[in-house]
């Protein structure tokens, strides 16, 4: 979806999110894919570690070509990450080539510890649009700390090395980010000292963004003061469907361990889902502010930020910069 496709494809979404529409005359232009909610990481953050035995698991080629097929009539961007480490997946790169194959913009986040140099060749020659790498604390003791089972030297060396390979290559894809949550002991005059040092690690490498993030809440699972600064709709339920390993599909990422499954990929179409009941009635409540009875929405901090239009202030810059996360 380039040029004038996509922004009149916003304007019609941006209509009906304000207008709170129940039923949408349009279909989700971003899908999280998760490939695997397998990972080989126990971050501080991330309630992964929590997941059931029975949660755990990898994504049949069959059934993402049965999403990818569905989706190429109507997505902008798909991401191929969730709850877990897609670099796990045996058949990541050729979910990639599948996805840009048929004509979608496609994102991959990973924690780095897995690249070594045939995957990251295999990577920038997939057509890979985005790599983002989480990568939180700017030395070994912070960043161990925090990504627990994590190797601070080696996976830097993975990410160097890959910068050096894209390098070599002369490509400009993919994109590649590291980001960073902004954790509160990663605060002071060392912080920025420290954040300084790491960056000049990939000097003169191809590193396109360097990202600062806001730690969120994943909907209540873990500790963190919630911001009560005004309530916004979220937008969620108006431009994306989330659908893990085993077809299970939600409405946003924060719900982490599917409390509100709205259908599966495996007995219905995307478009099915996306006008069923289900969906339909959560938008209702969270256009009205009514959240009793939704446990995920009323405990998640990403309905309590600043908005513009009734928009929240980080979603409108980044469909307006098409760099959605």
């Amino acid at each position: 979806m380039k040029g004038l496709s996509y922004w009149k494809r916003l304007a019609i979404l941006f209509h009906h999110y304000r207008k709170k529409s129940l039923h949408l005359p349009y279909l989700p232009i971003r899908l999280w894919v998760e490939l695997t909610s397998h990972c080989n990481y126990r971050c501080v953050m991330c309630p992964n570690k929590d997941l059931s035995k029975e949660s755990k698991g990898y994504m049949e080629f069959g059934l993402y070509k049965k999403i990818i097929d569905e989706a190429k009539e109507f997505a902008f961007d798909i991401n191929l990450a969730h709850r877990g480490e897609s670099l796990l997946h045996p058949q990541l790169v050729e979910a990639v080539h599948y996805a840009k194959n048929a004509g979608l913009f496609t994102r991959l986040h990973t924690n780095g510890s897995l690249l070594n140099e045939e995957l990251a060749r295999l990577i920038i020659d997939s057509g890979l649009d985005r790599l983002s790498f989480s990568f939180d604390g700017f030395n070994q003791e912070t960043y161990e700390s925090i990504r627990v089972g994590g190797d601070f030297e080696k996976t830097i060396t993975n990410i160097t090395r890959y910068l050096e390979i894209k390098n070599e290559a002369g490509s400009q894809n993919p994109e590649t980010a590291i980001e960073v949550i902004n954790f509160d002991k990663l605060s002071g005059p060392e912080f920025i000292q420290a954040r300084e040092d790491f960056r000049r690690r990939f000097a003169g490498l191809p590193l396109d963004n360097f990202v600062m993030k806001d730690l969120h809440n994943w909907a209540g699972e873990i500790d963190k003061d919630t911001r009560r600064d005004d309530y916004t709709a979220c937008p969620f339920p108006w431009n994306a469907l989330v659908i893990f390993w085993d077809g299970a599909v939600l409405p946003c990422t924060q719900d982490f361990f599917g409390h509100y499954l709205v259908g599966n990929v495996k007995d219905e179409s995307l478009q099915q889902i996306w006008n069923g009941h289900k969906l339909e009635h959560l938008r209702e409540k969270l256009a009205a502010g009514e959240l009793k009875g939704f446990e995920t929405c009323a405990n998640c901090d990403r309905v309590w930020r600043k908005g513009l239009f009734g928009v929240p202030k980080e979603y409108l810059w980044k469909f307006l910069t098409k760099k959605m996360p």
